[in-house]
């Protein structure tokens, strides 16, 4: 089972664009009790957005949803986005033909949302929810 995320601190997100992952990095903290670092890592990211950032979010939890639940809940930003900006993607430019595409590609649809602050989506191959401190040692950093 992963670590719970539920009344987390959010302390930083990356976004790291070619390699298509998303890291949001939380804490739990409570008095008396050692802090608790956990990661939420989005793989495979086909397109995401994320509003309402107040710099002291605590997150609620992360969702799985269909593909076609995100698309018709958030298509009209969707499609106003790739008008604008050509973002999240080609895939966006039908969105009648969308759902297919990202199914294709083993493409999920995920929600983020918070108590306080930050929430959002998330379109994604997979999502990982881990030990900070078990996420480090697999993967150390290189020296400076």
């Amino acid at each position: 089972m992963p670590p719970s995320i539920h009344d987390n601190l959010l302390v930083s997100y990356e976004v790291q664009c070619e390699a298509r992952t998303i890291t949001l990095r939380t804490e739990y903290r409570e008095a008396n009790r050692p802090t608790e670092f956990t990661n939420v890592i989005f793989q495979g990211v086909q397109g995401y957005r994320f509003e309402n950032d107040a710099f002291g979010n605590i997150i609620f939890g992360v969702e799985t949803v269909t593909v076609e639940y995100l698309l018709t809940e958030f298509g009209a930003e969707i499609s106003e986005s790739y008008r604008m900006a050509g973002s999240p993607g080609p895939w966006a430019a039908d969105l009648s033909s969308a759902s297919e595409y990202l199914r294709e590609r083993g493409i999920k649809g995920f929600t983020l949302s918070s108590s306080c602050g930050l929430s959002g989506w998330v379109l994604a191959r997979e999502v990982a929810i881990v030990n900070a401190e078990a996420c480090a040692e697999t993967n150390p950093q290189p020296p400076r």
